[in-house]
């Protein structure tokens, strides 16, 4: 037998309910016993198959083991999650391989986050040595993954990741921070693991004392908790607080914050000896350890505990305070800072194990995480003497209890529907009531509430207002108040729906107030311990992130009675009310499942049962309402096919089957829908004597029949099973009546078959002696017969043998020659299929040095015209200089009067120095032959012979007077060499030209090597360009000529400005309309690049790669051709100008573009559609 949370238990029931495979409808919960792991496992499968949120609500009395299980739970969680990540989940596997484990730190964290709870949280108490005092709602957060992706990935099962957990608590008993019963129960375990600690003085050296030198931890001679002693769990709380980041300096301050509480409780105050309405600390020595220890003065300390801030509209008084009432404001104080030091603890766990702040794989701030939540809470109490906390206590329960019947109610609303059971047969008690009296609108918080603000609000008062308005015998009141002339005046009674409770309500406004006073809180401020200074006031569970703690905190209204709605509204009860609706709001949006422990005996001995004890802890948990509910109308129900097993033999006919055969096709039918009809012929005729009557005068059965189960009312079940044990008896006298005949009828059988046996040995023999000669006689007939056929058969062979050889030879030598034939074939063929594949590559390459050498040719040529116009350019410098010294004194100068036109375009031409300025070295600059030019200006008078000078400035001519012959000279050297410098400056741009040519040349090579054609078009580009240059150069040698032939530049003037014009915007038209083809035609390249490169990487079709690729060969073929044609009409001499040639270029462009796109549309198209 296994052990009852052994690993093979844990394996069992995750390989059964987890990763068992339910898909025929059946209930996996039928395969295993109850088990804590079933809860477990059944909430991790909710939560991964139905992706719906799950709740375990794990309750009951003190010591029966609440805490113990939810650790149980959580470590079985965590080795479920574990194995779905290690192994394969559809067989399974990783539940039956132990000892492996991929715990990741958010889980350990979370694993390890109970025993700090514990250790702040939990005391030794009467009933428990290691008894929770406050509530604990531990969500378990998980990375749960849709279904419907596990199954696109082909798993059975939804991975399901812990990621993270967060946890909230409840009612910290703050009154067993200052007292409690000393010798039989200890307060907070961290006091005494404090105390026992072997670095304590190095938190503080107040801590090398005894514990009775503690007025808040007294005597106790408990030290071993649970097998460990308190060294050994500081050791293990320090460990899980560095797990948790909370070492170092924070693990001091939380230390010391500890000791302050501690060093709180030694402060003795006494009435002053002068005035008895005052109070004074008569331990001064203990006083000024608590100074040293919170960093504030001791006059500040003495003044926050001996006296009272008074507020009275404006003005402040002080009142001091009496001894009694001094010590109440040292213990409020002392729990105040330990219940907010708890609560900045929870915070940290739950910074350090959240899924928003530590989950890797969150996607973002907003992710979603599914649910597991385990609610660790106080069981029902009842007590000789019930207080304020045991109301809380049992309000609480009454929630849950309501939540409780209302889960099992709908459990058997669903399962009557289920199986088509009216439902009007199910009652059950509610305890409305109750909560009606509790949280109602004139019930005991309303009126609790109302006490703690009015001024004189007491205990008595409240006790009276709830007997006057709640009163069960008054109109408008509760009948679960429970009031007897016997109770005291602070007495009343809550019928609760576990038991009657006697509630004492002495205290009850004082505890549900909770103020801690202004002038406390002020000081605490002080404080130089952070956690005393900047938590009180705190109230939050979560740190939110970006913003510290003290921004976070709520805003409390404990510390003013200003407002009487914020102080209504920071009751202890009002704030446990929100928590708790607050809870049932989650709960209400989970599956929830029930733990309810129970403790067997209170002598804490193992294997020991006490009925009463067990009966009553049922009772307050609501199970036995629970079975109630559920049994409240028919208190038994069997399976149809139980019931046909087990009461088969009262059967009143002789029938086999117990169904109308209506149908020819049905007959002996045994399916399932005909078994309900089974059942009721069974059971119609046994429980016939047992039909009822009910209020309306039907009859009604003592049995009604379900789709899959039979119900019985009271006393049917009881009467079957009398019925079944008489019948049992009858078949027994039947059964043994046959056993007796079935006996004789064996010793005759056994008689029978020895007498046949010796009759047949004796038969055998005889036969077996015949048998022998017999077959002596035939193996010497079939030897003779086989000697004569195998001597047939061995001429037989013989002769085979021969013609086999023979054949062999012969088909050796047809194959040879047929070889001989097929390989001299092959050969032939493979010599033409490599002449074929070759001539092609010939051509291309013949094809390409033949362009290669042409293209050679074209540049020799260019260099070539490009030397002679330099030389002829020489040349007319030399006859321009001879002709200048060869020239008379006295020269007729004429003088281009413009016209009123020239005038107005004149005012929006800017001028130039020099008339190379005008002149663009471009073949639409060149302009009309200046021989052509017929002169149209006037003549001007005759200057003297050495006063004169004709000078060319911007095509336009001007008169210099009072300049002598020597000054012509060196105006004609200054316009030779102004020449000299434009033709050097025309030489760099062709050279920049070239080097722009080549560089696009090489940029196109490196696209691909088609592009070599559109580089070898560039080039040609560049010397006609220098061919256009040489030919600019050549005009001006010829201008310079003009200077002594004024008549003919009269003409000239007038149309040379004109075409200026004309030559520089038909230049930079030119130069647009080149940059733009370029351009062009380097995006088409590089769309063709991208298309062909995203088709070929992305495309599985072998087929469309192929069409794109020759689509791209089509269209670089397509932008070669036009390039070749502009070649072609850039390498004529002579470039026509004019508006009739740009358009039909344009023309010519746009028909070529056209031809591209349509070309490229038409085969996408034949492509995709």
């Amino acid at each position: 037998m296994m052990h009852l949370y052994s690993e093979e238990t844990r394996r069992l029931y995750a390989t059964k309910l987890v990763f068992g495979d339910n898909s025929d409808g059946s209930d996996l919960r039928a395969t295993v016993p109850p088990h804590v792991y079933e809860t477990s496992s059944l909430a991790y499968r909710g939560l991964a198959f139905e992706q719906q949120d799950q709740s375990v609500l794990v309750s009951g009395e003190s010591g029966a083991g609440k805490t113990e299980t939810v650790k149980i739970l959580m470590n079985h969680l965590a080795s479920v999650q574990n194995a779905a990540q290690l192994f394969d989940i559809d067989n399974a596997s990783a539940m039956n391989t132990p000892g492996k484990s991929i715990k990741s730190d958010i889980v350990q964290r979370v694993l390890d986050s109970n025993p700090l709870l514990e250790a702040f949280g939990n005391a030794k108490t009467v009933k428990n040595d290691n008894s929770s005092r406050f509530g604990k709602y531990l969500q378990l957060q998980f990375d749960a993954e849709d279904p419907q992706h596990a199954a696109y990935a082909g798993r059975s099962m939804p991975r399901c990741v812990m990621a993270g957990s967060k946890c909230e608590v409840y009612l910290l008993e703050k009154s067993r921070v200052v007292s409690h019963n000393v010798g039989t129960e200890r307060s907070y375990h961290i006091y005494y693991q404090l105390l026992a600690s072997e670095e304590r003085s190095t938190i503080w050296e107040g801590l090398e004392r005894d514990m009775e030198d503690f007025g808040y931890v007294g005597y106790t001679d408990t030290h071993i908790i649970e097998g460990k002693s308190d060294a050994e769990r500081y050791k293990l709380t320090k460990e899980a607080l560095a797990l948790i980041g909370v070492e170092g300096e924070t693990f001091l301050q939380l230390m010391r914050a500890i000791c302050i509480v501690l060093q709180l409780g030694n402060q003795m105050l006494e009435p002053d000896p002068d005035d008895e309405e005052r109070s004074i600390i008569t331990s001064t020595e203990e006083l000024e350890s608590l100074s040293s220890l919170m960093g504030i003065n001791p006059e500040a300390i003495t003044k926050a505990l001996t006296e009272r801030t008074v507020r009275a509209r404006n003005e402040h008084f002080m009142v001091p305070l009496k001894a009694d009432k001094a010590m109440d404001s040292r213990d409020a104080l002392a729990k105040e800072i330990y219940a907010k030091t708890f609560l900045w603890l929870v915070r940290k766990i739950n910074d350090a194990t959240c899924a928003e702040w530590n989950y890797d794989k969150r996607g973002s701030n907003n992710m979603r995480f599914g649910l597991i939540g385990l609610l660790d809470i106080f069981g029902f109490e009842s007590f000789e003497t019930n207080r304020f906390e045991q109301l809380c206590i049992n309000y609480a329960n009454e929630k849950l209890q309501q939540k409780f019947t209302q889960d099992i109610f709908m459990s058997v609303q669903a399962e009557y529907e289920f199986e088509g059971i009216p439902l009007g047969q199910i009652s059950y008690e509610d305890n409305v009531d109750v909560l009606k009296l509790v949280e109602g609108r004139m019930g005991l918080i309303a009126i609790l509430n109302e006490e703690c603000v009015r001024p004189k609000g007491a205990d008595i008062s409240f006790v009276r207002k709830v007997i006057s308005t709640c009163n069960g015998n008054k109109s408008g009141g509760s009948s679960a108040l429970w009031m007897e002339r016997k109770f005291r005046d602070c007495q009343f009674g809550i019928k609760h729906y576990a038991a009657n409770v006697l509630y004492d309500a002495d205290g009850f406004v004082q505890k549900n107030m909770d103020t801690l006073p202004p002038d406390l809180l002020e000081c605490a401020k002080q404080s130089s311990n952070p956690i005393v200074s900047k938590e009180l006031e705190n109230e939050s569970m979560m740190n939110k992130k970006g913003s510290s703690s003290s921004a976070s905190a709520r805003k409390r209204g404990l510390i003013s009675r200003k407002s009487s709605t914020r102080l209504v509204q920071s009751t202890v009860w009002s704030q446990f009310r929100s928590q708790l609706n607050s809870l049932m709001a989650l709960l209400g949006e989970t599956r929830t499942r029930y733990i309810r422990c129970i403790k067997p005996n209170t002598e804490k001995k193992p294997k020991s049962m006490m009925q009463s004890s067990t009966m009553e802890q049922l009772r307050c948990a609501g199970v036995v309402a629970a079975v109630i509910i559920s049994r409240s109308a028919f208190p038994n129900r069997l399976e149809h096919s139980t019931v046909l097993e087990r009461f088969i033999l009262l059967k009143r006919t002789r029938k086999k089957y117990y169904i109308d055969n209506d149908n020819d096709n049905n007959n002996n039918s045994t399916q399932e829908d005909d078994v309900p009809k089974m059942v009721q012929q069974l059971l119609g005729p046994v429980l016939k004597s047992l039909k009822t009557k009910s209020k309306e005068g039907e009859t009604e059965q003592a049995f009604i029949i379900g789709k899959t189960r039979t119900y019985f009312r009271a006393g049917a079940l009881e009467f079957l099973e009398a019925e079944r044990l008489e019948g049992l008896l009858n078949k027994a006298v039947e059964i043994q009546r046959f056993i007796r005949k079935h006996m004789a009828m064996g010793s005759f059988r056994v008689l029978k078959n020895a007498t046949i046996y010796v009759q047949a040995h004796i038969r055998r023999h005889q036969e077996h002696q015949r048998y022998l000669t017999l077959r002596q006689k035939t193996i010497t007939l079939q030897s003779f017969v086989r000697m004569i056929f195998a001597k047939n058969i061995l001429l037989v062979l013989r002769w085979h043998h021969g013609a086999t050889q023979f054949q062999k030879l012969y088909r050796g030598i047809v194959a040879q020659r047929h070889l001989t034939q097929i390989r001299t074939t092959v050969i032939f063929i493979q010599a033409m299929v490599r002449g074929a594949l070759q001539r092609p590559k010939y051509k291309i390459d013949l094809h390409e040095w033949k362009e290669e050498a042409k293209m050679e040719n074209q540049l020799i040529a260019l260099q070539r015209r490009l030397e002679e116009a330099e030389e002829r350019r020489v040349e007319a410098e030399k006859r321009a200089e001879e002709q200048a010294k060869q020239q008379p004194t006295e020269k007729i100068v004429y003088v281009n009067q413009p016209t009123d036109d020239d005038k107005e375009e004149k005012k929006h031409e800017p001028t130039s120095s020099s008339l190379e300025k005008s002149v663009v070295g471009t073949p639409a600059a060149a302009g009309p032959d200046p021989q052509d030019i017929i002169p149209t200006a006037t003549a001007v008078q005759t200057l003297p012979a050495n006063t004169r000078e004709m000078v060319v400035a911007d095509g336009q001519t001007a008169i210099v007077n009072n300049i002598h012959h020597h000054h012509l000279t060196a105006q004609q050297q200054r316009l030779m060499d102004e020449s000299g410098k434009m033709l050097e400056h025309l030489r760099k741009e062709v050279f920049k030209l070239r080097s722009q040519n080549a560089q696009l040349r090489t940029d196109f090579d490196l696209l691909k090597d088609n592009n070599q054609r559109l580089m070898d078009a560039n080039a040609n580009a560049g010397a006609s360009f220098g061919a256009l240059n040489q030919h600019a150069k050549q005009l001006n040698k010829r201008n310079t000529k003009l200077t002594g032939e004024v008549n003919h530049l009269k003409q000239l003037l007038q149309k040379q400005n004109l075409a200026q014009v004309e030559v520089k915007e038909e230049l930079k038209m030119k130069q647009n309309t080149y940059i733009a083809e370029v351009q062009s035609r380097l995006t088409c390249e590089k769309a063709i690049s991208n298309i062909v490169d995203l088709v070929t990487n992305r495309c599985r079709d072998q087929r469309l790669v192929e069409d794109i690729l020759q689509i791209s060969d089509d269209c670089e073929e397509i932008l070669a051709m036009n390039l070749a044609r502009e070649e072609g009409g850039a390498g004529t001499e002579g470039i026509m100008i004019g508006q009739g040639r740009q358009n039909r270029g344009k023309r010519g462009d746009e028909m070529n573009n056209d031809e591209i796109s349509a070309s490229m549309m038409s085969r996408f198209t034949s492509i995709f559609y």
